[in-house]
């Protein structure tokens, strides 16, 4: 269990270049740029928003990204709010005018750009939270007030994409999973991608409530679920694992 435990540690933020196949239904869908997490750029239409933002060292890529490929994004759908996902948040909201979305749980924390690192699922990670407890300023970032807060679900038409946002905690109180074309469901932290075959987070706040995400998730009969950090996870691999955890 050591070894596994210290692979994860390893391996969690651990980047490669990813590119999602088309819907076939007009949405296209990129990894924006390497980063501490996966950040998703979804294109409809000449339209565009970003899934997760990173933290605040990755600024410059970002920009240099949105720039090269010529995106300008109209919404940012935080999927949590640790700070390597929500740490560029109010600069994106500032620069490009992206309306902020975020589930009502992490609203206040948002706002306050503070919000407690999860708890760890493995030994080893349980041993990384009880370090990171002790560097909480570390962890902050710049304060952002969402133009949008949802309670349960949260439609993405009105940016012109194909798709919706539900609420899945566990990993985090205000978990949330990003589904476009009912095809793809970008998942968060609610799911890793950095161990082939195990899916399951090295973190979790509630590990039973993340479970019950997972049977959410699936249901929503998407083929593919994009991680915050790793590769893509097939419906297969998160319907055995789920099985396996029930």
């Amino acid at each position: 269990m050591a070894e596994k435990s210290l692979r994860i540690s390893e391996d969690y933020y651990i980047s490669t270049m990813i590119e999602i196949p088309d819907t076939g239904k007009g949405t296209h869908i990129i990894r924006l740029t390497p980063a501490r997490c996966n950040i998703w750029a979804v294109t409809r239409n000449s339209r565009t928003i970003i899934v997760d933002t990173g933290i605040s060292f990755d600024r410059s890529r970002i920009e240099n990204a949105l720039e090269r490929k010529g995106l300008i994004p109209e919404a940012v759908i935080l999927t949590h709010t640790h700070f390597d996902h929500a740490g560029n948040a109010a600069w994106l909201q500032a620069e490009y005018g992206a309306e902020v979305v975020v589930q009502e749980a992490e609203s206040e924390m948002l706002a306050s750009g503070d919000m407690p690192i999860p708890k760890g699922t493995y030994t080893f990670t349980r041993g990384l939270v009880s370090i990171g407890k002790k560097m909480g300023p570390v962890f902050r970032y710049d304060p952002c007030v969402a133009e949008h807060v949802f309670a349960d679900q949260f439609d993405l038409n009105r940016f012109g994409i194909n798709g919706f946002i539900i609420h899945t905690p566990g990993h985090s109180p205000g978990g949330a999973t990003v589904v476009i074309d009912d095809e793809i469901a970008i998942a968060g932290d609610s799911v890793i991608g950095t161990m082939p075959g195990s899916p399951f987070p090295p973190f979790a706040d509630d590990v039973p409530l993340l479970i019950s995400s997972w049977r959410k998730i699936i249901d929503t009969g998407c083929r593919s679920f994009l991680p915050g950090h790793g590769k893509p996870v097939s419906r297969e691999e998160m319907i055995i694992e789920y099985n396996k955890r029930k």
